[in-house]
Order: structure tokens, then sequence, then C-alpha cells
């Protein structure tokens, strides 16, 4: 049973009806300041020094905005805190692993009646600023992002919003997860967008990019959590933000969604791409958390074979039914699926909720290492529950 409180943020988050409804750039879509930069999780303790992978994605950035002519001179100027590494959540926009934010970089909005939440304007497959590492591929490919891609999508988007909630269950109904996989979820949005794109080079991209759906998932996944923050009752335990900056692992509760929990962050584990590759994996890393928090990724696995089956040697035993007891109910578009991290339940079975989030290289340089499942301290959320108590007494 869920307390009357619960049960209204739970509601709140229920209601919500994300659509896509735009593309536009940072500066213009959450004010985004000259030298600023978003990245995930919760903010550093020392914002001159992030960890390599989100290093090497700023660097990129500073390079990309012309902040910078080399990598030297990028690094100088975050060492120096001339550009500014700011938490992205503050801004109401969730990024994608090391990604990071710059006023030029072009977003996509998850929006209803409630407000709107960004995340990062996928660009196809092939090296992704949210790697973190520095292959310079990465900035012809932002620049098309940014001046073929963005414009081309957010005119298709006029006056024809996306529907993301039916995206979704296409993709639920057909094996994906909708973190590890949104295979199928990203080949019905090509469906619904195809008629309106003209330029062949975003057809390519769209169909050759199975995870295309991920980042406009996690926007949506925002605007629902913080829709049950809005005005939510001080004693509310439900998650909204299950994030990490590649060195703290943090949450946010509903009842005081402004404060981080923290905790040293570990990093997740999974299926490498090139097992021979001896690199180390980096710290959780990314925003995506939240999908996982509303009820989906690691918490839909059962209806998604195929990544279920590659994380089949690192899910515990009785992960199912364990893992239910976590979530606060379930939502009436996905009612075979448990919906609502509450860290009261957490700390209550002491059980670690599970979260699909990707491992990447330690070092800023290797990149993408292959899937990977995080498991989220119980004492996390013994933590921040007893923080909110001791608030509200």
């Amino acid at each position: 049973m869920t307390s009357p409180v619960q049960d209204a943020a739970l509601q709140r988050l229920q209601a919500v009806r994300p659509q896509w409804r735009a593309v536009r750039f940072a500066r213009n879509a959450v004010g985004l300041p000259e030298f600023t930069l978003l990245h995930a999780g919760p903010p550093y303790e020392d914002p001159c020094r992030p960890p390599p992978p989100v290093l090497s994605s700023a660097v990129l950035c500073c390079l990309y905005e012309g902040w910078a002519a080399s990598e030297q001179d990028a690094e100088h100027l975050i060492a120096t805190g001339r550009v500014k590494l700011v938490s992205a959540q503050s801004y109401g926009v969730v990024t994608p692993l090391a990604a990071v934010i710059s006023g030029s970089t072009a977003l996509v909005e998850a929006g209803d009646p409630t407000g709107a939440a960004w995340s990062l304007l996928g660009s196809g497959a092939g090296p992704q600023l949210r790697f973190g590492s520095r292959d310079p591929a990465i900035l012809d490919r932002m620049k098309w992002r940014d001046s073929i891609l963005a414009p081309a999508l957010d005119t298709a988007l006029r006056g024809e919003p996306v529907d993301l909630l039916a995206l979704a269950r296409h993709g639920l109904d057909n094996g994906d997860d909708l973190h590890a996989r949104t295979t199928a979820a990203s080949a019905a949005l090509y469906d619904v967008l195809s008629a309106r794109l003209t330029d062949s080079s975003i057809h390519t991209m769209l169909q050759q990019t199975p995870l295309f759906f991920l980042t406009l998932w996690m926007a949506a996944c925002r605007l629902m959590t913080s829709a049950a923050a809005q005005n939510a009752d001080p004693a509310s335990t439900l998650v909204v933000s299950l994030a990490g900056n590649g060195i703290d692992v943090g949450i946010q509760l509903a009842g005081r969604p402004s404060l981080w929990h923290t905790a040293a962050a570990a990093a997740p584990a999974g299926p490498a791409i090139n097992p021979a590759l001896k690199v180390a994996t980096a710290p959780l890393t990314g925003d995506s958390g939240v999908i996982d928090v509303a009820g989906f990724g690691a918490q839909a696995l059962a209806l998604a074979p195929e990544p279920a089956g590659a994380f089949a040697a690192w899910l515990p035993p009785e992960w199912q039914r364990e893992q239910a007891q976590l979530y606060a109910g379930s939502h009436p578009c996905f009612t075979d699926l448990h919906c609502g991290l509450d860290a009261a339940r957490v700390a209550l079975h002491r059980i670690a909720p599970l979260a699909a989030i990707a491992m990447i290289g330690a070092d800023g340089r290797a990149g993408l290492l292959g899937r990977g499942l995080f498991a989220v301290p119980q004492s996390l959320f013994a933590s921040a529950v007893q923080s909110l108590e001791t608030r509200c007494s």
C-alpha cells in the first residue's frame, strides 16, 4: 500500500502526457549563459576538475564554441573556472553519459501542459560526445547536428508534435526496455517523421540509429518525475532523479527536489564490446537513470529478451520480484510494469535498485566500452529518507 503522500506524487507523474514539441539551442531553450557547460549528475565539489570523460567532452565543446583554439587552451579555461561546469538538471535538462551541453547544443523538448524538459539531440551512430572521448570526428558530427539536423527536425515538428508515450508503448511491445534498447521505438519514430523530412542524410541517420529515441525518452521521464515533485508534500520519498557525474552518484526526492543526496559512485558492469580492451570503466556517469526511476530500463528487462539476455550474468537472483517491491505503483499506459521508485521502500527492503547505464572508459579516451548495469547503494536511499524525516519532524 502507498501512502496518500506518495499517491499524490505518483498521480502527478502518471498524468503527464509528454510530446516531442521542438528542437532548440540551449542558449534559447533554457537561457544557458556563455562560457557555461552543463554536465550530468549532481554538482561537482570542484567543477574545475571534472573526471576525464567529462573533461574530454568539455574540451570538445570549448573547441566547438570557438572559446579555445587547442585542447590545451580548453583545459586551461576549465581548470581556471573561466568555463563553468554546472549540473544540467538545475536547468531542467538531462544529458546522457559524459555529454556536456553548451549554448550552441541542439536540445529536444518534451512537454505537456505541466511544463517542459530537455535533453541532447542525438546525431547518429558512431563517435559521440556522450562517450567521453576526444575523437575529432565528433566535432563534424556536432556541426551537422546543429546546422542540418536540428532545423529540419524542428520544422517537421511545428504544429505536429510527436506522442512519446505511444512510441514508448510500441517499443515495450516489441522488445525494447527503453534504455539499453530503443530499437523498436526509434523505428516507429522514423515512420512518424519520414514523410515530413526531405534531406536524405537525415533519413539515413534515423534509419541507422537504433538508440535515437533514448534522449527523447530521457526528457519525457524527466518531465514525468518533475511533475511528481511539483508542490509535493515535504514528506514524499518518491525518487525524481538518479544520476552520476563520474565521481558521485546522486538522487533527489520529490519532497525536496532541489537537494542532492550523494555517495561515491562505482562503475556499471556488463558485457563489453571488446573484452580484449583493458581499459577501466568510469564511475557512473549520466542522467539517464531517470528512465529507470520512472519504471523502465532495468525495470523493464522482463519485456526485453535481447538486453535481458545480454545482462543475464549481471542480474541478481530473483531480481524481478525484488525490484518490484521498490516501486510505488503502476502507470495506466504501462500496467505491465512498476512505476515510481520509492526511497522509503528501498530503505525498508534493503535492496539496491538497478539502472541500465552504459560503460565508458575512465581514461577519457577509449569512449564506449559496452552496455552496463548499475546497482545503486541502498544506503544512499536510507540516508536520504532519514534526512527528509529529520527535516519534516
